[in-house]
């Protein structure tokens, strides 16, 4: 048995005991870097990552490169890292699935805020829905942007929708480090892709706009009167 067999040992119990919620950041740090170093003291990574990055999600978000400047942090640890909040988004994407009803603000909302979750770049989403408002698919319209700055496909949205044979869609995209507030080119962009959509029969019902674990609905906020489109 290693040195640091018993620590290891006695941490893992407290977690599968407790859970992660009592542990303070550079022990839930240490434990996830057990499965990535087993065999160093993780400890001392662990503290020295919160003492760059400044607690433990900003280890999370800190980019690769950045992530391997610290000593003990190589390829492996890093992409460990790197995978918790993809993770974390990816399970609570899955809970939504085709067939929920997105007849609210509420429920199109919180349908949509997993899907931002953890991601520092802009990034686009569709939701397709029948005319009794159930989910018939979602799909990433781009990810490509940076932060504040992405491009919206006019042409790949309405493709989307005539593929899903929908009837009505909800747009929705992320200000990473920002606000929840609709800005004027959220605001032109809605009125084109509201616009394109019209001429194949779909209505666009909302445009979500995300940022830190909050969203604004620009058809609660008024915009969408001034377009003519139908209620969720």
């Amino acid at each position: 048995m290693g040195v640091h067999d018993g620590h290891r040992d006695r941490l893992r119990a407290r977690f599968l005991k407790e859970g992660i919620q009592g542990f303070e950041e550079h022990t839930a740090l240490e434990l996830l870097l057990f499965y990535a170093r087993p065999r160093c003291d993780t400890n001392e990574i662990a503290h020295a990552l919160i003492r760059k990055f400044g607690n433990f999600s900003a280890v999370l978000d800190a980019p690769m490169e950045e992530l391997t400047t610290v000593d003990g942090v190589g390829e492996n640890t890093a992409t460990l890292l790197k995978l918790i909040p993809e993770l974390g988004a990816y399970y609570l994407e899955s809970r939504g699935e085709a067939g929920d009803i997105l007849n609210t603000t509420e429920k199109a909302g919180t349908f949509f805020l997993p899907k931002f979750f953890g991601k520092g770049n802009e990034e686009v989403y569709l939701a397709c829905l029948d005319d009794k408002r159930k989910l018939l698919r979602s799909t990433c319209i781009s990810k490509q942007g940076i932060v504040n700055a992405v491009s919206i496909s006019t042409r790949k949205i309405v493709a989307e929708a005539v593929r899903s044979n929908a009837t009505g869609a909800i747009l929705a995209h992320n200000h990473p480090g920002g606000l929840a507030l609709p800005s004027a080119n959220d605001k032109l962009v809605t009125k084109q892709v509201f616009q394109a959509l019209r001429y194949v029969s779909v209505s666009l019902l909302d445009h979500i706009i995300v940022a830190d674990g909050d969203f604004v609905s620009m058809a609660d906020s008024g915009f969408f009167e001034s377009l003519g489109r139908d209620s969720y």
